[in-house]
């Protein structure tokens, strides 16, 4: 059976792998991304991991989940933000293949995620699909017929940045944003969305009030997204979807907001796969690239 390997690339991380050619991952591991360090540092532990991967799996090739804007068709990364260190111009492809002798494919990781979901997931029957990843930001993607819409500059899919009553999205709906907003009113005891809602099960009323405006400016985009799109389809990813209760919660802001007919035609879901999916994702993407 091939064998390939995936790496996803965040900010404070690097999730790695060995899949199989039915998305199944055999091993997975992680290590620092070293981001302050700059690109080359990330991609040259990539590379140093890789070549010990190598020997024992030989694989087919390689494929990359990464943060920033990715032209996925030649490897070049179009904009990133400042985590990275030296990443807008880098090309992920010729810097890997060179030092591989492997093929290697790169996209973006909120993609790589929706690709996971469209072939695998919570999305695999779905003709139209949203992906949202609801953390520090808000990322998003599109996927039709099981193929992503990347649009003209290959940043489709950036709800983060939409425009909501003057405000950016992501700054009053991402979970970052709910940790602010009870911060401001209950103090030093909030650390991170966890304690939020571990006083919102308590019945406290400063993070119910702050729970509430949370959900209420979340669904107001993904309602806008609904009426542009006609989705079958809003999968949700990031570490708040391990809330058992968060989709039934926010399914309700949400269908409030929509006309009856959406509200019938129109499903809510929490992504399957969680931390591994920017890897499976990845996995796809370079099938597409280099078919089997």
């Amino acid at each position: 059976m091939n064998h390939f390997l995936v790496f996803d690339i965040g900010g404070t991380e690097i999730k790695y792998g060995v899949i199989n050619q039915d998305g199944q991952l055999i091993f997975k591991d992680k290590m620092p991304s070293k981001s302050a360090l700059g690109a080359n540092h990330i991609l040259d532990d990539i590379v140093r991991v890789s070549k010990t991967l190598i020997p024992l799996h030989n694989p087919k090739g390689v494929g990359i989940s990464s943060a920033g804007v990715i032209d996925s068709t030649t490897g070049e990364v179009l904009s990133a933000t400042s985590t990275i260190v030296g990443y807008i111009g880098m090309n992920v492809i010729d810097y890997l293949s060179s030092r591989l002798d492997l093929p290697v494919s790169v996209m973006n990781d909120v993609n790589s995620m929706a690709l996971c979901e469209a072939n695998l997931g919570a999305a695999k029957d779905s003709k139209l699909t949203i992906a949202l990843t609801v953390g520090t930001g808000i990322g998003g993607a599109i996927v039709l017929n099981g193929q992503l819409i990347e649009g003209h500059g290959f940043s489709a899919g950036e709800f983060g940045l939409m425009q909501i009553e003057s405000c950016m999205y992501e700054q009053i709906a991402s979970t970052s944003a709910l940790v602010r907003l009870a911060k401001s009113t209950l103090g030093e005891q909030i650390q991170n969305g966890v304690d939020v809602f571990n006083l919102y099960d308590q019945g406290n009323e400063k993070a119910i009030q702050a729970v509430s405006t949370f959900y209420n400016n979340l669904s107001i985009g993904i309602v806008n997204l609904i009426y542009a799109f006609n989705p079958e389809l809003v999968v949700i990813g990031g570490g708040i979807t391990a809330r058992s209760t968060f989709i039934d919660e926010l399914t309700t802001f949400i269908s409030a907001k929509l006309n009856d007919h959406l509200r019938k035609y129109t499903q809510i879901k929490a992504a399957t796969y969680k931390n591994d999916a920017g890897m499976i994702g990845a996995f796809y993407h370079f099938l597409s690239k280099y078919p089997q």
